[in-house]
């Protein structure tokens, strides 16, 4: 029959890709180029191994507005400069969107 999530994956794929780099070549910071993973997720969004430089990015971003992926990239790549969630982590998610607490509060609603 026909599989949705690997349909969804095939379309993740190039559109998360391309706002992958999208974000990664506008970054404040200069980080190693991480190599982007894409799977079902269901506690997560996006996870970010700082040792082997792999960002892993929620399938299921690929049914929410462009602007909650793009988040999701920044705060995974922050990570590749600072490893925790402290305020320098936080400074620097919004060096890179401005406007982060408003996608992060509404993602709380998913």
């Amino acid at each position: 029959g026909f599989d949705i999530d690997k349909w969804y994956k095939k379309q993740a794929k190039e559109i998360f890709l391309e706002r992958f780099n999208y974000n990664y070549e506008r970054f404040s910071r200069n980080i190693p180029y991480p190599k982007l993973r894409i799977r079902k997720m269901t506690t997560r969004w996006g996870v970010c191994n700082v040792n082997t430089h792999v960002i892993t990015i929620n399938l299921e971003l690929i049914k929410r507005d462009i602007f909650y992926l793009d988040y999701v990239i920044v705060h995974e790549m922050s990570h590749l400069i600072h490893g925790d969630h402290s305020s320098n982590f936080w400074n620097l998610v919004g060096e890179n969107m401005p406007e982060y607490k408003k996608y992060r509060e509404e993602m709380k609603e998913f």
